[in-house]
């Protein structure tokens, strides 16, 4: 884990010590007393924490030729090694910097396509005057910059770069996005602030000589792919295989292991293959694991908890959250993520990445991204209405009423038609059309209108996320996948474990697994009312029955939010005695009352308004928080 600060100044000036210390101090959490490395025109930092690797950084390469700070690690440092000596480039040694290196030397900036794992790195190759920095796939690991003031400033998070003095104006694209409730527009090459950009999951950032500054994409999803297995049987295998490789590279070397647990499919999938990659290497340490729960029947599932900890030799810890205010953690967690927050979920995993470290546990697993490689939802019928298969779109819809069968809820063929058929096959004009129709505008009502304008907002609402797949299942899985796994959640679990010292390592974002599913045809995840069945053949004889065989899946945050309603109108009525509010040059603050009165004669049922207020009190405490950074950086330290 740790964090990295760079400085390449760009007008022949000499980067100051002093600021490039200042960037570090901004963000204690991820490492004190950072090594540097100064010369010239570069500055560089590492900090490192209880989950750093060991590598002794900056990494400098024959007297400064190149330098590198990495966040992060390499899960295939050891294959790359092998392959670099295979074509008789020097290795070293098998440290992730030196692989990185070497990596370079013989493969330039196209090297970052050979390297998997969870990372961020900043090198800079002084004899080419080439900077290269690069951030892993799925963006586990954070990397932002800015050029500015003759520099180009690179850091872990936006509040070390702020605090070097650049500008924390806010930025009008990212609020607007963000409070029109549709992650989907959301950039992730933006962050929150106007003058910091945050480098792309998958891209490198590239500067050379006096040439400008410029992303490119190493690595994206392949809409063309077909795997080689053609059975089920051989789809299963070859996905069990990858399973139980991608724990083995990302289990730490030694204890305590750890593992978050919620008791559904994947979290169990990734238990079960840790404690048989540990068994297998002669290992019986208990895995240490960790739930969270409400108190109630409706959200929790205890027994199928217990089952999984017992089947896998662990001591469980049972996190119940019912009493906690997450009003009060709030502002906590919005400094930890540097940004308004999106949901009322994050109380789980502030608590849990708590309880982790209270535990002394550093390094924890999680079944991230499970539904969106095995499961997915229901838009495959659009897909069969829209290739004539009318037969087995009428089996299906019948498999899916009256009930749900992985929730139990009640369904009807009006609604699964519209959410599943109608709204995917709806062209872009149609649907903006029929929101004007229906006085909803082109833009949500609360949002300022000349915001709205500033940002092109409606335009990009009547956009929509940009077409990759033919098909409108894989196409929903993968936005689901990046606008609200990759850009979103991921990041987040990231920031708030940084905060407690916890490196939170997922085995199924694996970027072959991940390939491998977007390429396997949907018949073999979810049909005729059944889901997951290749992932239950692939860990069938691994996991323990109660997981494998069909079970509902409960939702939480229904119960959460319900949990929350005193806290939140307490919280509402002291936001609401405010004379001013921040975030009325963003949100209709009149439209903002209305909301209020019909959360509370709802008694907290109004879900829109209650969506809406939840996003107000988010970005007002940011503002109030870059506010706070902004006039503690304002004191006479220059920037350079």
């Amino acid at each position: 884990m740790g964090a990295i600060d760079a400085i390449i100044r760009l007008d022949g000036g000499s980067p100051s010590a002093a600021t490039l210390l200042r960037m570090a101090a901004a963000a204690p959490h991820r490492g004190r007393n950072p090594a540097t490395y100064i010369s010239g025109h570069l500055a560089m930092a590492h900090q490192a924490n209880a989950a750093a690797i060991d590598d002794p950084q900056p990494y400098v390469v024959d007297n400064g030729r190149l330098v590198i700070v990495l966040s992060g690690r390499l899960y295939d440092h050891q294959d790359v090694a092998r392959k670099l000596r295979d074509l008789r480039h020097p290795v070293p040694d098998e440290t992730h910097c030196a692989v990185i290196a070497a990596a370079y030397d013989a493969w330039g900036v196209q090297c970052v396509r050979e390297l998997d794992g969870d990372f961020a790195f900043v090198l800079y190759d002084t004899v080419n005057r080439r900077l290269l920095g690069a951030r892993d796939t799925f963006g586990v690991k954070p990397l932002c910059y800015a050029h500015w003031n003759g520099a180009i400033w690179i850091a872990s998070e936006p509040r070390q770069i702020l605090a070097a003095g650049v500008p924390a104006t806010p930025c009008d694209e990212s609020i607007a996005s963000y409070i029109a409730l549709e992650r989907s527009l959301l950039d992730p090459s933006l962050s929150f602030h106007e003058s910091i950009r945050r480098l792309r999951p998958g891209h490198v950032l590239i500067q050379e000589g006096s040439g400008p500054l410029r992303e490119e994409p190493y690595w994206q999803i392949d809409p063309h792919r077909v795997n080689d297995e053609t059975t089920e049987a051989d789809m299963a295998a070859r996905v069990r295989e990858l399973l139980i490789d991608s724990v083995r590279r990302r289990t730490p070397p030694a204890g305590p292991y750890g593992c978050e647990l919620s008791g559904g499919f994947d979290s169990s999938t990734v238990a079960a293959l840790l404690r048989r990659d540990l068994s297998g290497r002669g290992i019986n340490d208990p895995l240490e694991t960790f739930s969270f729960e409400l108190r109630d029947a409706s959200a929790d599932e205890p027994e199928l908890i217990d089952a999984v900890a017992k089947s896998v030799g662990a001591r469980h810890k049972h996190i119940y959250v019912d009493q906690d205010n997450v009003f009060k953690l709030l502002p906590h967690m919005i400094e930890a993520g540097g940004q308004p927050q999106f949901d009322m979920g994050l109380l789980y995993l502030w608590r849990c990445k708590e309880e982790t470290a209270r535990h002394g546990v550093h390094v924890t697993m999680s079944g991230l991204g499970g539904d969106e490689l095995f499961f997915g939802r229901y838009h495959f019928l659009a897909d069969l209405l829209k290739t004539g298969r009318f037969v087995t779109l009428a089996r299906e819809m019948a498999s899916l009423f009256p009930n749900d069968l992985s929730t139990g809820k009640p369904t009807s063929i009006k609604k699964l038609a519209a959410a599943y058929i109608a709204s995917p096959m709806m062209p872009r004009g149609v649907r903006a059309w029929m929101r004007n129709r229906q006085g909803r505008g082109a833009f949500p009502n609360w949002i300022n209108p000349d915001l709205a304008r500033r940002t092109n907002l409606a335009d990009r609402i009547a956009q929509g996320p940009k077409r990759v797949f033919s098909d409108y299942y894989r196409q929903d899985c993968l936005e689901v996948f990046e606008s609200i796994l990759v850009n979103v959640t991921v990041p987040i679990h990231e920031a708030l474990g940084a905060t407690f010292n916890v490196d939170t390592r997922f085995p199924l974002l694996d970027r072959r697994l991940v390939e491998y599913m977007f390429a396997t045809p949907r018949e073999h995840k979810i049909r005729r009312g059944q889901t997951r069945m290749l992932q239950r053949r692939a860990m069938d004889g691994i996991l323990p029955a109660v997981v494998t065989q069909e079970h509902l899946k409960k939702n939480l945050n229904p119960v959460l939010w319900r949990q929350q309603n005193k806290h939140f109108a307490e919280t509402l009525q002291s936001f609401f005695e405010q004379k001013t509010f921040r975030v009325a040059e963003y949100i209709d603050i009149d439209w903002m009352r209305g909301a209020y009165s019909n959360f509370l004669s709802s008694n907290g049922g109004a879900q829109q308004s209650a969506y809406v207020l939840w996003y107000a009190l988010n970005l007002e405490g940011w503002l109030q928080t870059t506010e706070s950074q902004t006039e503690a950086h304002h004191d006479g330290v220059p920037a350079a």
